[in-house]
C-alpha cells in the first residue's frame, strides 16, 4: 500500500508539474497577444491620425479607415499590414466623388492625409500561389474588389529567405511572410 501511495504521489506531482507548465505557456500566450492587440490598435489610432480620419468623420461618403472595414483571419495580421502598405494610412470613402469631397475637406483644413475610393474601377490580378487574398474579408459592402486589386495577387511565404526567392522569381510581385516581412520592387523590409 505504502508503495502504491508513493506512486500515486509521484504521478500526482508530476501531473502538477505539468499543469504549471501548461499554465506558464499560457500565460506566455496571453501576454503575448494582449501586447499584439494592444499594437494593433496603437497602429489603428496612428493610421487614422495619418490619414485624417478625424477630420474627415461625419464627411458625406466616408467609410473609414481599411482596418475598419476587413476582418483579417488569426495569424494573418502582420502579413496583411505589410502587404496593404501606404493604403494603410489611408481613409476609403465611397467612390469619386466621396474621395473629392474629402480631399476638399482635409484640403481646407491644411491637414495632410490620404483617401481611396471604393466602387471603382480595380485592375484585375491574376491569382498567385499561397495568396494572402483567402484570410482577408471585407466587413462592409464593395470593399472586396479593393481588397482583391490590394491583396490579391500578394503571395506568402513562411520565412524571409524564402520571399527573397520568390520576390525573385516575381520581380513585378508583392511578397510578404505572416511575420510582417515585406519584399516588393519599391524595397525589401
Amino acid at each position: 500500500a505504502a508503495d502504491e501511495a508513493a506512486a500515486a504521489r509521484t504521478r500526482a506531482e508530476s501531473d502538477v508539474e505539468a499543469a504549471d507548465e501548461a499554465r506558464r505557456r499560457a500565460d506566455a500566450e496571453h501576454h503575448r497577444w494582449a501586447a499584439r492587440a494592444d499594437a494593433l490598435a496603437l497602429a489603428l489610432d496612428e493610421a487614422r491620425a495619418r490619414a485624417g480620419a478625424e477630420r474627415l468623420d461625419g464627411v458625406p461618403g466616408v467609410l473609414g479607415t481599411l482596418l475598419d472595414l476587413v476582418a483579417v483571419d488569426d495569424g494573418w495580421e502582420a502579413a496583411f499590414e505589410a502587404a496593404a502598405g501606404p493604403a494603410l494610412g489611408a481613409v476609403l470613402v465611397d467612390g469619386v466623388d466621396g474621395a473629392r469631397r474629402a480631399l476638399e475637406v482635409l484640403s481646407g483644413a491644411d491637414v495632410a492625409g490620404a483617401v481611396v475610393p471604393v466602387g471603382g474601377p480595380t485592375p484585375a490580378r491574376p491569382p498567385v500561389p499561397g495568396a494572402l487574398r483567402s484570410h482577408v474579408r471585407a466587413t462592409a459592402p464593395g470593399v472586396e474588389p479593393l481588397l482583391d486589386a490590394l491583396v490579391g495577387d500578394v503571395q506568402v511565404v513562411d520565412a524571409w529567405p524564402a520571399a527573397v526567392d520568390a520576390a525573385l522569381a516575381r520581380p513585378g510581385g508583392v511578397v510578404v511572410t505572416r511575420a510582417g516581412d515585406r519584399f516588393a520592387a519599391d524595397g525589401w523590409r
